[in-house]
């Protein structure tokens, strides 16, 4: 598996655990950050890597600051 390939599946890991502890729907932070519902999907399954403009959407509707996720991010991601 190529690093991109990783990075994408750890962002998407990181965006699907900042959700659900935050008790989202998938459909209403699409929604909410300007995305299709398979958008986010695609990017919570590591099938895409979001935008920077995507995730930091995303990050605005979750309430999550971008400290706060890279803490969720480990080894392979990185926001510097």
């Amino acid at each position: 598996m190529a690093d991109s390939e990783r990075v994408a599946r750890q962002v998407g890991s990181a965006i699907r655990r900042v959700r659900v502890q935050r008790r989202q729907r998938q459909y209403k932070v699409a929604e909410a950050a300007g995305i299709s519902r398979r958008q986010l999907a695609a990017y919570e399954h590591g099938r895409q890597q979001p935008s920077v403009a995507a995730l930091a959407a995303l990050l605005r509707v979750l309430g999550c600051s971008a400290e706060e996720f890279g803490r969720h991010l480990g080894p392979w991601g990185c926001l510097s």
